[in-house]
């Protein structure tokens, strides 16, 4: 689930760091095995435009660490979504002055929420109940883009650490290398995740627009590498009420939009049906779509049935 930015070293020019902190980003990496600090503004959006936040990220190894979530100048006594990459991963609740904190860890307990997901080069939000983000950052990430989940075996205790390598780096180092893009969701964990633990799992149906609302599924039974495996994020709740999906933001719609004459095959016009996506009615009027009644992209509500109309 990680939408990872481009490769930086910030190792190999004083320049680059410096801009970083200049910019309230402080991102202390190294070797494959060096810890992770990330210190990431959050700014206020034009619904909470005083607000103020800084999200946070200490990783000892790939998969094990902390993040937190900070807010200021918000709506006193209020709950809000933590959500990384447009799936919720905990929640935010202010105080009387208007600030609060939300914890994760990959070691939860008491009001420390576990930490299944690493949010490098992710987007983070704080959203309100009526769906709009208050508070927006983005995560910066100095891996390279073909770095992969690697299996490392520990000398000192004889277990398995999972880093962000490439698979080349990884094989260099006796790892075995995974097909996870990262280490959070653990790739090489063993053990059962927590007890009401799932996977979410988002699926973009918007096609060249971003999704704001993607159909996120959620699976109960999946061990942190086969959730890992499949991209996802390991978050605390049950599928029952899906604590996967944060509220949805306003004026998104189920669009349909033609994919047009495709060519043709053996003198005969190809024509592929109508794709689904969720965006704004703007963002669907734009790309010449139509608005559909349907909730969901699955199954897609603008495959025409067999009488000719469409199935919304």
């Amino acid at each position: 689930m990680k939408a990872r930015s481009g490769p930086t070293t910030l190792t190999s020019t004083g320049v680059f760091a410096a801009a970083l902190t200049a910019a309230g980003i402080v991102v202390l990496t190294g070797s494959a095995t060096a810890k992770v600090n990330i210190k990431q503004t959050l700014v206020g959006t034009v619904h909470a435009p005083r607000a103020t936040g800084q999200a946070r990220l200490s990783l000892k190894t790939g998969s094990s660490g902390k993040f937190s979530v900070k807010g200021r100048h918000l709506p006193a006594g209020k709950t809000f979504d933590v959500v990384v990459n447009k799936i919720k991963i905990g929640r935010l609740t202010t105080n009387a002055g208007g600030s609060g904190t939300a914890k994760f860890s990959t070691a939860p307990k008491g009001n420390v929420a576990m930490l299944g997901v690493d949010p490098q080069g992710g987007e983070v939000e704080v959203r309100d109940d009526q769906g709009d983000d208050v508070l927006d950052g983005e995560m910066p990430d100095d891996n390279p883009d073909s770095a992969i989940g690697c299996c490392l075996g520990n000398q000192e205790d004889g277990e398995t650490e999972c880093e962000d390598l490439t698979a080349t780096e990884c094989r260099s180092e006796g790892g075995t290398p995974t097909t996870a893009t990262d280490c959070l969701p653990d790739a090489c964990g063993t053990t059962p995740p927590p007890a009401n633990t799932v996977c979410c799992i988002g699926h973009s149906a918007a096609g060249a627009f971003v999704d704001d609302d993607p159909e996120i599924e959620c699976e109960d039974d999946a061990s942190s590498a086969e959730c890992a495996a499949e991209g996802g994020m390991m978050v605390q709740g049950t599928c029952d009420m899906n604590p996967c999906h944060p509220v949805p933001p306003p004026n998104i719609v189920t669009c349909c939009v033609s994919q047009g004459d495709q060519g043709e095959q053996e003198g005969e016009p190809q024509t592929e049906p109508p794709e689904c996506e969720h965006v704004t009615a703007t963002e669907c009027m734009a790309s010449g779509g139509k608005v559909s009644s349907a909730a969901s992209c699955e199954p897609n509500p603008c495959v025409a049935s067999p009488s000719g109309a469409f199935l919304n």
